[in-house]
């Protein structure tokens, strides 16, 4: 009998730890969770191929960070498959969550002998800040799977040829631009980051990609309109409302007409898997950006890095003043944060009354300060 994956099956919770091909062995490691249904197999498919069914492992780790999940111990998985794969192609890798039969969830990521056997091993504490992970398996998994997640939605409403010049905005130490750079080898791409260690360790070992450190709040050097496309992950999920308006604005100045934003938010999925039953009360006003995360240390401005949660409504909202929100993806992201897909918008106008006075996103001296003094000098 023929296995399919079921059409309109969500995406659940969970994260490749490890995808490796070893001794002719495709080798992946993981766990995958819906709050509310206890699964019992997952299947494997490849390039939409049915492979296998497994047995779900027990996972401590996970039932100790979700405790409010009673099931979250049975969610794990091991897979050792010995198959070819041929170097140059790139695999759809689909496990697909089962309870009693019945395809209850799934998640999608891709995968490249070739591309793997490439990429660069980062120092600890670069992956650390990026990934929260010392695990060179899991960084470079998810750098894989955050490829995934963010080429489909480009490719939808780009093409990619539409790819001429992108920049990722927030590139840390390079986990997903350095992935772009193998697979859309004809593209000019960019890097940017407040971290500059990060960027110098990039500047010095990715080669054919350009690298620029960057202040916390805008400007940037970029010129006007130089880019097809931006992607943010997981950097709107750390400003705060006002730090967001700024830095979509800056966004919209340089990308080009028609060119696309697709930037990462922590919704109300991911509100629930932080918050659980206090997470309705906690987007009550939309958004909540109250919560500092020390993550990059001294690297970032006292209280400017943060756990931002919001709703898809306010983000649809605030958003669309900069940009014209094509799509919403809810857990689009690592099966996690939200994906929006976003176009250029023509003529806007500064929101912010600080960056008004001195023109729209030419804060001179004077206005940069005035501005850390008026979000960070209490650290919250």
């Amino acid at each position: 009998m023929s296995v399919y994956i079921n059409k309109g099956l969500e995406p659940a919770r969970g994260y490749f730890n490890q995808i490796e091909y070893v001794d002719g062995h495709l080798v992946i490691e993981g766990w995958i969770l819906l709050p509310d249904e206890l699964i019992d197999k997952t299947l494997l498919f490849i390039d939409n191929k049915f492979i296998r069914e497994y047995d779900v492992i027990e996972k401590p780790d996970v039932a100790a960070a979700f405790k409010f999940i009673p099931h979250a111990r049975y969610s794990g998985f091991t897979i050792s498959e010995r198959m070819d794969m041929p170097a140059d192609n790139l695999v759809e890798i689909c496990i697909v969550a089962v309870q009693n039969c019945r395809q209850i969830g799934h998640m999608k990521t891709c995968y490249s002998v070739k591309v793997a056997d490439k990429l660069i091993i980062r120092d600890k504490r670069l992956m650390h800040r990026v990934a929260h992970t010392e695990s060179v398996s899991y960084f470079r998994a998810s750098g894989f799977k955050s490829f995934f997640d963010f080429w489909g939605p480009t490719c939808k409403h780009a093409g990619s040829a539409g790819v001429k010049k992108m920049l990722d905005w927030g590139c840390g130490c390079g986990r997903l631009v350095e992935v772009f750079g193998h697979l859309v080898p004809n593209s000019e791409l960019y890097g940017c980051d407040i971290d500059p260690e990060a960027i110098d360790w990039c500047r010095n070992r990715l080669n054919n990609i350009s690298f620029s450190a960057i202040s916390p709040l805008p400007p940037t050097e970029y010129p006007d309109n130089l880019f097809d496309i931006v992607i943010g992950n997981s950097v709107l999920t750390h400003l705060t409302r006002d730090i967001q308006l700024l830095w979509l604005e800056e966004l919209n100045r340089i990308i080009r007409k028609d060119g696309l934003l697709l930037a990462t938010v922590h919704g109300e999925f991911a509100a629930l898997f932080q918050f659980q039953t206090k997470a309705k009360s906690i987007l009550e006003t939309g958004i909540h950006d109250g919560s500092i995360d020390n993550t990059l240390g001294d690297i970032a401005p006292n209280g400017y890095y943060r756990a931002t949660f919001q709703s898809q409504e306010y983000t649809r909202r605030e958003f669309g003043k900069y940009f014209e929100v094509l799509e919403y993806i809810e857990k689009g992201s690592l099966n996690f944060q939200d994906l929006v897909v976003m176009r250029k918008k023509i003529d806007i106008e500064s929101k912010d009354p600080e960056v008004s006075k001195v023109g729209p996103l030419k804060m001179k001296e004077s206005g940069i300060k005035a501005f850390y003094s008026r979000y960070f000098k209490s650290g919250n």
